[in-house]
């Protein structure tokens, strides 16, 4: 079984979990394609999942592009009560041609507790996207997550899930774009995120909404080489997640 994977900085969390077209460095795990066409940038996000002090996620990301060829770098450490995951990645995505993008990234996973009941496990997954300009206003892409499903555990025989995602970015005017994933996970059924931008000089609004009962909101400023991202999502059974981006610019 997969969980839906959960939205890992500010901006992919205000549009409601859509995330397979947006261009930042955060695309190493949301479509790792995508980093060919995204700027250099060093980003940060600290994030806390339904106000629960024990439940929460600190990522950082790096990249670079040489050519048509961008290299990513990431870590993040993810405590859940006693339970604690770490993930390293490295990608390399490739620009085609001007408009088409292909990546892949191998993903460390370390898992740790504070219980004897559960033995520490690492674990190899990887990830494989592409990135696809239609037209000057349309863009897919695509990705996916872990299809051989590493081994987790040997006793009892568990496996990581598989997740698959196919999303689209629609330019509606000059500073409005919508954005919309559908998302399938190992044993899951069909997810669909959605949300919207608006943009004007320094500053960015978004909204979102995911049919797994979550609304979100965030506010975005940025100067030539400074990147600030603030997001909240409710959902109505879990209640308030907070995130906060910041990010460098190179």
């Amino acid at each position: 079984m997969a969980d839906f994977p959960s939205a890992n900085n500010a901006i992919t969390l205000s549009l409601g979990g859509a995330s397979a077209t947006y261009l930042n460095a955060f695309a190493i795990e949301n479509n790792v394609a995508a980093l060919a066409f995204s700027k250099k940038e060093f980003s940060l996000n600290a994030a806390n999942r339904f106000g629960i002090s024990d439940y929460s996620n600190l990522m950082a990301v790096y990249h670079h592009s040489i050519k048509n060829t961008s290299i990513g770098l990431s870590y993040q450490v993810s405590p859940l009560a006693s339970l604690t995951q770490q993930k390293a990645q490295v990608a390399v995505a490739r620009k085609l041609n001007k408009d088409i993008s292909a990546g892949v990234a191998l993903n460390y996973h370390h898992f740790s507790s504070k219980d004897a009941y559960y033995q520490k496990r690492n674990t190899l997954t990887f990830n494989a996207g592409l990135y696809f300009k239609v037209n000057k206003k349309l863009t897919i892409g695509t990705q996916i997550f872990n299809p051989n499903r590493s081994e987790l555990t040997r006793i009892p025989k568990e496996r990581m899930g598989s997740v698959l995602k196919l999303g689209t970015n629609y330019k509606l005017g000059q500073n409005i774009q919508l954005y919309a994933d559908a998302i399938q996970a190992t044993d899951r059924k069909l997810a669909i995120n959605a949300g919207i931008e608006l943009s004007k000089e320094h500053y960015t609004l978004r909204g979102g909404f995911g049919l797994n009962q979550l609304v979100a909101l965030g506010f975005g400023w940025k100067s030539s080489n400074l990147k600030i991202d603030i997001a909240a999502s409710y959902h109505n059974q879990l209640g308030f997640s907070p995130s906060l981006n910041l990010g460098h610019a190179f």
